[in-house]
């Protein structure tokens, strides 16, 4: 009897611990969502949040879910906004890209940029850079794609991208995406500067 009691208390026990979120957990939660205090959150809030940071999604939609969860609103993806002429514009540098998939933010940065008075093959180059990102990390610092490196460029061309924190990263592209793009090269420094 004593050692199902004990046995008892010790899978009470042993059970309890696996639910507690870690410190680990958390700040790898917080990572991407700066503005969000998740540190009150509920385990099963960290764990739905810790499912959808390791999912296959691209780092935008995974901040869109994070987001979504942290409001309690569902996750409805925003489809994005273009039109014909604006779908023409980037044609001439792109083939084969479903614009559907791709942030609003980054479309907007693409259509900044091929207005630009940049050279073409300048253009040409960010702009694939921007919209044909293979989702693959380009450093060893961080895990930022070439499409991340080149939109956090052209807000802040003086930031070395190579050289941010995970966490400097998510929290940039967060910014970049939730806020008003003009302006925003002060704001990255002070980010990097920390």
């Amino acid at each position: 009897m004593k050692r199902i009691i004990l046995a008892s208390a010790l899978a009470i026990t042993t059970a309890t611990a696996g639910y507690a979120a870690t410190e680990g957990q958390i700040t790898e939660v917080q990572q991407y969502l700066p503005n969000y205090d998740v540190s009150t959150w509920s385990d099963p809030q960290i764990d739905q949040a810790l499912n959808i940071i390791t999912s296959t999604d691209s780092r935008s939609e995974t901040t869109a879910k994070l987001e979504s969860l942290a409001e309690g609103t569902e996750y409805v993806a925003a489809a994005p906004e273009l039109t014909e002429a604006e779908v023409a514009t980037l044609n001439e540098y792109v083939d084969g890209v479903d614009y559907s998939t791709i942030p609003q933010p980054t479309l907007d940065a693409a259509l900044s940029v091929a207005n630009s008075e940049s050279s073409a093959t300048d253009r040409a180059e960010t702009i694939r850079e921007l919209l044909m990102d293979d989702g693959m990390a380009v450093g060893d610092a961080n895990t930022a794609t070439s499409g991340e490196v080149a939109l956090i460029r052209i807000h802040a061309p003086n930031v070395d991208v190579s050289t941010l924190t995970e966490p400097q990263v998510n929290t940039i592209l967060s910014m970049i995406r939730s806020n008003d793009p003009n302006g925003l090269e002060s704001e990255i420094e002070a980010v990097v500067a920390q």
